[in-house]
């Protein structure tokens, strides 16, 4: 995928992009004063542009827990003049704007940045003030606005609500013909529990089909999970959670305060990707509902009379090289997983639908297949999934079904 930029283009592939944090603030958790002069914050991208920074994120209103907001004016008085000093470097980079104000994104863009990053989600203005420019925005989710933001920040399901808030962003953004990136928005209105369910289960953003973008660094959450780091110190932290996001293929943008180590980690992470031996496709058979006849039932009168029963088996096979030719050695006959089947509910008697499905697993599962070269054991079985039905009783019940189903592994 690329993403069109202004006059830049950035390409998404087997490594993640590193967008350096440029904070033109007094008062930022982590560098706030460092950047605040202008002259110090072009030298700052200018180092940022040589350490390897893909693109580059200012922003002149720290979003820090209980930082107090920023009037307009003040903000395009830190913004515009770094802007544009950075622009006139043409350091070969996209500018992105962190800002929640409509206003100043529009003056900013005009100024010479090429995106938006939107920490309140990127509101149906903000999108318009995206087209207007043909820009792109970061959309981040965030409960509540900095000054209250983690005061006993609540969540049903923190993982589902954000990945549905975060594809409702995207979904406005194709209305509006912006296209948009998403951001989980760690510690913005999220305990330590929420920020590390979001990060174990960022794939479930990667579904939204948008470029995932990530921001932990030298955040508050490590210190509680590291017991007690100050900002200085959080690096390896910050290293350690982008590193496992990245190479799992979970995050497509890291926003960062120290480039080059991040750099770094992006260059490995991407030579090693593409080596990976990918999973082999999966071959599996089935049988969908066997009709079979078994003695089972709780009470002895209940098992006195075979009743009928409805089984489905599936098999799944282990992948070997040459799977894709057309040959019977590297498949199991269905008929012959319908007939050990019906031989195994035929035999014997049982109390629990699901010890017959054991049952049916673990014959199968050891039996063999009479070819016409002799007997082979079904060494290509890797799992099976059985499950048996009883239509009597579901017509009992006025039930769809009842039954069980079991997942075995030899």
């Amino acid at each position: 995928m690329e993403l069109v930029c202004g006059p830049h283009t950035l390409a998404f592939g087997e490594r993640p992009l590193v967008m350096g944090v440029l904070n033109v603030t007094p008062d930022s958790f982590s560098d706030g004063g460092t950047f605040h002069a202008p002259e110090a914050a072009i030298e700052g991208a200018q180092r940022m542009a040589a350490e390897g920074a893909d693109l580059i994120d200012i922003g002149a209103e720290s979003t820090r827990p209980g930082a107090e907001p920023v009037d307009m004016t003040e903000e395009l008085a830190r913004l515009l003049p770094v802007i544009e000093g950075i622009d006139c470097l043409d350091l070969g980079v996209p500018l992105s704007v962190d800002t929640a104000k409509p206003e100043a994104a529009d003056r900013a863009l005009a100024a010479g940045a090429h995106m938006i990053n939107d920490i309140s989600g990127a509101g149906e203005a903000m999108l318009e003030v995206a087209a207007r420019h043909g820009a792109p925005v970061i959309a981040m989710h965030m409960q509540g606005e900095p000054r209250t933001m983690q005061r006993k920040p609540r969540y049903g399901d923190v993982v589902a609500e954000i990945r549905n808030y975060l594809a409702e962003r995207v979904a406005a953004g194709r209305r509006h013909g912006v296209e948009v990136l998403v951001d989980p928005g760690i510690g913005f209105g999220k305990t330590l529990e929420h920020n590390l369910d979001l990060l174990a289960n960022l794939d479930e953003l990667k579904r939204i089909g948008a470029p995932v973008v990530l921001g932990v660094s030298r955040k508050s959450f490590l210190d509680r999970l590291l017991g007690g780091v100050p900002v200085e110190e959080r690096l390896h932290g910050t290293l350690a959670v982008n590193a496992w996001a990245a190479a799992l293929g979970f995050a497509d943008v890291l926003r960062v305060h120290d480039v080059e180590p991040h750099r770094q980690l992006a260059e490995s992470i991407g030579a090693l990707r593409p080596r990976r031996n990918r999973p082999a496709a999966r071959r599996r058979v089935f049988a969908r509902g066997i009709v079979c006849r078994s003695r089972i039932g709780v009470t002895c009168e209940e098992r006195a009379e075979p009743q009928d029963l409805l089984v489905d088996i599936e098999a799944t096979l282990a992948s070997e090289a040459g799977d894709a030719r057309d040959d019977l050695a590297g498949t199991v006959d269905y008929a012959a997983l319908a007939g050990l089947t019906q031989a195994v509910a035929g035999r014997g008697e049982y109390r629990l639908v699901e010890t017959l499905a054991e049952r049916i697993a673990a014959d199968v599962g050891r039996r063999t297949s009479q070819t016409a070269g002799g007997s082979t054991p079904w060494n290509r079985i890797e799992s099976l999934r059985v499950r048996v039905t009883k239509p009597g009783a579901a017509r009992e019940l006025g039930a769809a079904e009842v039954g069980a189903e079991i997942d075995w592994r030899p």
